[in-house]
């Protein structure tokens, strides 16, 4: 009987160590992460030691805050005088809002990828070849000001479009 004291509570201060422990949340340096209560968004949690509920509460999303590069390609780009031309361009962006990137914007590589294809398929139509292999800082320009204007509904910024390479197809 006189063993089974200390052992009991040799294991009671070990559940107890272990809930402790599982309290304790660290985030690095450039992510945010969010808290989940039983899978519904409780908050976001910026860098830096916090306490969660054990057991209960969870990490949904671990969100990258710092700037990244997305590359895109431009498929089948069709210009004002009718010739075909194809082109890449890397877009630079930090994210804004990490539970709408988090919950409302599902793959936002993908949505942002596309929204810059198509509106550079809307662009070409309005230029010559000409126009388009000449007026490459127009270009970035004109695309990221038509990205700027859905950047929050992704919880995206938008630093800069490099349009680096166009040809003819």
């Amino acid at each position: 009987m006189e063993v089974f004291i200390p052992v009991f509570s040799l294991v009671f201060l070990l559940i107890i160590a272990v809930t402790f422990l599982s309290a304790i949340k660290t985030v690095p340096e450039g992510m945010e992460y969010t808290v989940e209560r039983f899978g519904r968004y409780l908050k976001t949690i910026k860098p830096g030691l916090t306490l969660v509920v054990p057991f209960i509460d969870k990490i949904g999303y671990k969100v990258n805050m710092r700037e990244r590069k997305v590359y895109v390609e431009f498929t089948e780009l069709k210009t004002k005088d009718n010739a075909e031309i194809k082109g890449d361009a890397d877009i630079y962006l930090t994210v804004s809002d990490t539970y709408k990137l988090a919950y409302e914007t599902g793959d936002s590589d993908v949505n942002i990828r596309q929204k810059c294809d198509m509106e550079m398929k809307i662009l070409a139509k309005t230029m010559t070849v000409e126009a388009i292999l000449t007026s490459a800082d127009k270009i970035d320009e004109t695309l990221l000001s038509l990205i700027k204007s859905r950047e929050s509904d992704w919880g995206l910024r938008v630093r800069y479009i490099d349009v680096h390479k166009i040809y003819l197809a």
